[in-house]
């Protein structure tokens, strides 16, 4: 099959032959639909890559604009025309390639012929802009790239701003580098925090003007549902975020988690089983989702009733303001949840003690932040604590609040509008 489709699709490249993409892609991008009635804004968005927004581009349509996705099964066909699909699959040989090399003669190809579709496309659904989710997906470079070609802009909503430790600095900043490499093919970088900015403001070679801190899109709507959410009511649901094993830190240390990640889904499963009259979720992105189907089945997790595993089809923000506590490791949910003043219980043993000795913990203060487990001795029983004393939980909000703002969005819950007010001046400026 790999090789009728690569060579199917160099033939069609080759060639020129647009209707074989453009129909099947204009027939399968879909409006981002929500409910109710908002006032048109005459801008409309084509969102590539779509399964990395979440929650964005409902809100985007709320602002006003008309939003499209792309079918990402139709924008990821066009890597066939890659003569040497290992290299699309590894990230430095084909974002950076030698001019001598067959990626970068494919490239050269491929840009060429989604020049015209992309024309095509847009005339047909009048898109006035593009947006990604990232800066480094290989999936989207060339349809950025050529969507610039073409003379309209491409903005990247960059989705990973979690930039709470030195690690992750250290991280971001080697990030940033490997993006001056690449060089920036786009109109705008929208980043969350200006932790985050401030990174690639320096060492990303990327015109400063191009850059922005804008919060989280997603955020507005959140902290309003939490002024609404009556804090007196049990809701008898315990929540764990699944984290992965190297919780981003992968390109600059050789510490894993797999010790904290095992012992840790392994006690929240026993705890489910001890504790039928209560709902324990875990709730994961689908990121190493094998390591997590592996441990429930070690752990004979199937059969226990009142545990629950959800994916993307279940709202992070809900579970949190549903759960009556929440555990997790190092993530954005747990600033969530913590500006929702929940309950939070923080692992902190096995390889996070290495993290903590190395000054690499995450967050400015986790004791300040959450309720710290030091032994895996004592995680199960610190949950079912806070569980069941809810009202005796210590919480400095105005900390919390602070460190949302800080790594997350406003407590203004004007991202909406800052986002909107960018959109409008790109296309704007680009229409000139």
């Amino acid at each position: 099959m790999n090789f009728f489709f690569n060579f199917l699709i160099n033939f069609i490249v080759d060639k020129t032959i647009l209707w074989p993409f453009y129909y099947p892609i204009v027939h399968f991008m879909k409006e981002v639909k929500v409910d109710g009635l908002y006032k048109s804004n005459g801008i409309t968005i084509l969102a590539i890559n779509p399964i990395r927004f979440r929650g964005d581009l409902e809100v985007l349509a709320k602002a006003g604009f008309k939003v499209y996705t792309m079918p990402y099964k139709w924008q990821t066909r066009i890597f066939y025309a890659y003569r040497d699909l290992e290299l699309v699959r590894s990230k430095p040989e084909f974002q950076i390639p030698a001019t001598d090399s067959s990626i970068y003669t494919d490239r050269i190809r491929i840009r060429h012929y989604l020049a015209p579709l992309l024309r095509k496309i847009f005339h047909k659904r009048s898109i006035d802009c593009v947006i990604g989710a990232g800066l480094f997906y290989n999936q989207d470079l060339d349809w950025g790239a050529s969507t610039v070609d073409i003379g309209f802009p491409y903005i990247v909503f960059h989705r990973e701003n979690l930039v709470v430790s030195e690690q992750r600095i250290e991280l971001y900043k080697e990030k940033a580098k490997h993006l001056k490499k690449i060089g920036f093919k786009g109109s705008a970088i929208v980043f969350h925090n200006t932790t985050i900015k401030s990174i690639f403001d320096k060492y990303s070679g990327v015109d400063n003007s191009k850059i922005y801190a804008l919060g989280a899109l997603r955020m507005d709507g959140y902290l309003k549902k939490i002024k609404s959410v009556n804090r007196n009511i049990r809701n008898k649901r315990i929540t764990l975020f699944s984290f992965t094993k190297y919780n981003g830190l992968r390109s600059t240390d050789n510490t894993n988690l797999s010790k904290l990640y095992d012992n840790v889904h392994k006690q929240f499963i026993e705890l489910a089983n001890d504790n039928t009259d209560i709902e324990f979720v875990i709730k994961h992105k689908g990121i190493c989702y094998q390591d997590l189907l592996d441990i429930l089945e070690k752990n004979k997790a199937y059969d226990i009733e009142n545990l629950k595993i959800y994916g993307d089809d279940k709202s992070a923000q809900d579970l949190i303001l549903t759960s009556d506590v929440i555990s997790s490791f190092c993530t954005t949910a747990l600033l969530e949840a913590a500006v929702a003043a929940k309950p939070i219980v923080f692992p902190l043993f096995y390889e996070a003690k290495e993290l903590e000795s190395k000054n690499s913990l995450c967050f400015d203060n986790i004791y300040e932040l959450c309720t710290v487990s030091q032994s895996h001795k004592d995680y199960k029983k610190i949950i079912m604590d806070e569980y069941h004393n809810i009202e005796f939980t210590k919480i400095n909000l105005k900390y919390r609040e602070s460190q949302f703002e800080k790594y997350v969005s406003s407590l203004n819950g004007n991202s909406k509008q800052r986002y909107t007010d960018l959109v409008k001046s790109v296309v704007k400026y680009n229409n000139i």
